[in-house]
């Protein structure tokens, strides 16, 4: 991984992912001209992104890795960053001026590509997927993935941005309501465990029936023989 890095750095051959980079996600400058809503400077951190020792992103306080995908930040990037055989890379200047909703986002859409494959609103949504499960996209996370869009018309490579916008939303729908589901099916399953591990309640033995008490003393009604009735 070093040694690929060094190459790039030391020569001016192109990358090997530069003929794949025209499908990458559009930098702050391509989208500079078009409808779109600038990130407000206190959104933005600085060391947005990093590579870790492992070979893991680092975003937001959350280590990823995208299967056995290699890692790759390249600030030459034309783009905040894109998905090539067995790679993704991203621009960890680019990134920089966004917030880490729309970081966490340009991931997991570049490693839905290596999911779901070319289609762009199919990595969209497994990435709202992601966000949704792993609780980092909310609602108001998802408008900003919206305006990082740019509102742009639609091109060779990507979606016009309306149509992306209306596509993660109804998949932000499906996501958390598919959620809530598994999780009152697991609160069920859960108390069916607890209840069955409760101990079964010890019945009440019946007492004996008492034997029946003589309540009041015999009493004579009057004097008398009974006939003898045998010839």
């Amino acid at each position: 991984m070093l040694c690929l890095c060094a190459t790039l750095l030391n020569t001016n051959a192109a990358p090997t992912w530069a003929a794949s980079r025209a499908r990458g996600e559009p930098t702050s400058q391509q989208l500079r001209g078009r409808a779109f809503t600038a990130p407000a400077p206190a959104a933005l951190k600085r060391a947005a992104i990093t590579k870790q020792k492992d070979g893991t992103l680092l975003i937001g306080g959350r280590s990823l890795r995208c299967g056995k995908n290699r890692n790759v930040l390249d600030r030459r990037l034309p783009n905040l960053g894109l998905a090539a055989p067995g790679v993704l890379v991203f621009n960890p200047r680019e990134l920089g001026q966004w917030s880490d909703t729309v970081r966490l986002f340009v991931f997991h859409h570049e490693c839905g590509h290596h999911k779901v494959g070319a289609s762009e609103l199919g990595s969209d949504c497994w990435a709202v997927k992601q966000g949704v499960r792993d609780g980092w996209l909310t609602r108001e996370g998802l408008a900003q993935v919206c305006r990082s869009f740019g509102g742009g018309p639609a091109t060779d490579t990507h979606p016009s941005g309306a149509r992306r916008c209306g596509n993660i939303d109804r998949c932000f729908a499906t996501a958390t309501a598919s959620l809530a589901k598994e999780k009152a099916a697991e609160a069920k399953r859960a108390e069916a465990k607890r209840a069955a591990a409760r101990p079964a309640a010890t019945p009440v033995a019946a007492s004996p029936a008492a034997a029946p008490r003589l309540i009041q003393a015999p009493v004579l009604k009057r004097d008398g023989l009974i006939a003898d009735s045998a010839p």
